[in-house]
This record gives C-alpha cells, structure tokens and sequence, in this order.
C-alpha cells in the first residue's frame, strides 16, 4: 500500500529531524566552575566490628563517634583492614544501621588521611546476589507465563534499555539537549517494540503509527507544561545533583520532562495495540460496517480501556511516591493552604507527570481509533473491489 509506505516515511522522519533537532542543542561547559576530584579506588568490603563512642553531649543531644572496621574483599586494597569514622547523632531508623557481618561497597580516598573521615566512605550493602535473583524469577515468570510473545517482550524491552542507557544517557552528559533524543528514541522504540511483539500486521501499523503521534504531541505538551511552570516545581534534588556533579550544563528542564514521556511510553504503546486489535476483531466480524460506526465502537472499548489505564499510570506513580503523600500529610497543618502544598516541588512534579501521562493516553485512543478504521476499511475496499 502507497500510503501505508508515505505514512511510515513521514514518521521515520520526523524521527530524525528530532534527533537532528537535538544534535543542533551543543553542550557547554560550566564556565567559572571548577570540579573537585577526589581519586578513589571502588571496592567490596565486610564489616567484621562496629565500635560507638560516647563523643559529647549538648543540649541533652547525644553526640556519638562510629568506627566501622572493614576487610577489604577485592580490589587494589584486598584483605587490607579499613577504618570508616562517621561522628554526630545515633538517630537513624533501626532498619538503616549497618550490622557485622554485612558486605558493603566503599570508596578508598587517594588523598584524605588515613584517620580522617574523608578517608573512607561507605556507600550501600551489596545486594548483588538478591538482584540477580529477582531479576531471573521476572525472567522465568514472563517466559513460562508468556512464552514466545514473554520472549519477544523481554527482547523488546532490552533494545529499548539500551537506546535509554547507551544514546539518551551518554548525549545528556555530553550536553544536549534530552527531551528531542527521547522523543526519537520514544519513535524507534515504538517501531521496533510492536512488530516484536504483535509481529507484521495492518493493526501493528496502525498501533504504531497512533502511538508515535502521541507520543509527539505528548512532547508538545510537555515543553509547553515545562514553559507554563517555573523551572523548579519539576526539579528533583536528583536532577540538581546531576546539574552540580556535570562539569557540563546539562538541560534540567528537558531533563525532567524526558522523564515523564518516557514513564508514560509503556502505557501509551499498550493502549494503542489494545485499540488496533479490537478494529481487526470488529472488521473481521463484520468486513462491511460502515465507518463512522466502526469509529465509534472503537472508541467506545477505548473509553473503557482508558479508565483502567489511567488509574495503572495514577498508582505507579503514587505507589512509588509514598514519601511524597507522607509529606503532603505532615505538611496540612492549621493554617497552611492546600494550594501550598500542592506546589511543593516533589508533589508538583507527580502532578505534572501524571497530567502529561494521561492526556498522552487521551490523545492516543482517538488518533489510533481513527487510524485503524481508516486503514482496515480501506483494505476492505480494496478487496472488494
């Protein structure tokens, strides 16, 4: 079909003058910033004894020296005997204190004096074991469960992982611009990830073509919501970390909102297939229903669909977010507005996700809708005739 091959070219290409777009957004270098290095060596290491000291007491605060000694497990330093100093307050949750007999990765200063407590620094418990295991319980899940279509699923999923951790992540450090190079990466995601997993049909075309319109009028949104709010309500301590480790001015603003299109891609790809397979089922059941009532069918399963579907995006994000809503709890005090807390920066950016998600998802279903109709009646007429 003619027009299917136009419509896929005008998609693959404005593909790429997405990421010509965001090849043109050159980094700079922080001018006037100068980045302190701190060589250290990483390694594995096992608390073999925690020692508490009784430094001072002020204010009825107990102020207390930590001494953990350490067994260095590998690397430069291996079987040498290590000492991390922490000094201030014994007040951490229980479940966050270190115990003896955990294996932690530190950070070995090449600088910093021996007793200092510049010297070591000890970072999280090495959890390497427990990840694997996860990660190989979700793998046998989706491939007994799933079997071939689990397969394709994980194969899709890794070449989108690798787009995000090998071209999006590596281009952002080097100072362009994110949100183009996602959205690109967001396209090539969606034209590879559908065909592997639904493989080559007419409602694969017409998923992938409603899924990359979104997906771009999304974008739209997003730097239009992104202009509207003031660059901090959608910056994360996260981002601002970023911004001061990078000896390169990294975009936070495209930064953030690349993160919310890319949190609601999965969704977005999941509620167009859905869409293209009922207009296949719906013609299949009936070659000749006239358009505009296909049209409306579609959409009405759509509707349908829709509700599940937000409230999916709604609780992952509230879900991982927890901390959050226990703020926004401390934080609705007598007298303070709701509005106040509303625009809390980490609570505004939830928020902005959640609105750019859903309305990516709204846009999504009638694009598709129409464009699956549009397609399978022309196919039928060309049968027909």
């Amino acid at each position: 079909m003619p027009e299917i091959k136009f419509m896929i070219s005008k998609m693959l290409k404005i593909a790429f003058f997405l990421s010509l777009f965001s090849g043109l957004a050159l980094g700079t270098e922080k001018k006037g910033f100068k980045t302190y290095v701190d060589e250290r060596s990483y390694a594995r290491a096992k608390i073999i004894d925690i020692e508490i000291k009784k430094v001072d007491e002020k204010n009825e605060i107990l102020l207390l020296e930590t001494n953990i000694h350490l067994k260095v497990l590998d690397g430069p330093h291996q079987g040498e005997i290590k000492k991390a100093i922490f000094g201030g307050e014994n007040d951490l949750p229980q479940e966050m204190n270190y115990k003896i007999g955990d294996t932690v990765f530190i950070g070995i200063s090449g600088t910093a004096e021996i007793d200092s407590a510049e010297y070591i620094s000890i970072y999280d418990i090495d959890n390497s074991n427990n990840i694997i295991f996860l990660v190989i319980l979700m793998v046998l899940a989706i491939v007994l469960i799933g079997r071939f279509k689990g397969v394709a699923s994980l194969f899709a999923l890794v070449i989108t992982m690798v787009l995000i951790f090998f071209v999006l992540i590596p281009l952002t450090l080097k100072g362009y611009s994110a949100l183009p190079i996602t959205v690109a990466i967001s396209i090539f995601s969606i034209f590879i990830t559908l065909p592997i997993i639904t493989g080559f049909h007419l409602k694969t075309l017409a998923a992938i073509l409603g899924a990359s319109i979104g997906i771009i009028l999304a974008c739209f949104l997003a730097i239009g919501t992104g202009f509207i709010i003031h660059l901090s309500g959608i910056i994360t301590n996260d981002m601002l970390t970023v911004f001061y480790a990078s000896d390169i001015k990294i975009d936070l603003r495209g930064l953030a909102l690349s993160g919310m299109i890319i949190a609601a891609l999965g969704a977005i790809m999941d509620i167009c297939i859905s869409i293209s397979s009922a207009t296949a089922e719906i013609f299949k059941a009936n070659p000749q229903i006239p358009e505009k009532e296909a049209f409306k069918s579609v959409l009405n399963i759509g509707t349908d669909i829709l509700g599940t579907m937000v409230n999916t995006l709604i609780l992952a994000y509230v879900g991982s977010s927890l901390s959050i809503i226990l703020l926004i709890a401390m934080k609705l005090q007598p007298g303070m507005p709701f509005w106040m807390v509303l625009n809390y920066n980490p609570v505004l950016n939830e928020i902005v996700k959640s609105v750019i998600g859903s309305v990516g998802l709204f846009i999504s279903i009638p694009l598709t809708a129409f464009i699956s109709v549009k397609l399978y009646k022309r196919k039928n007429s060309t049968l027909v005739s």
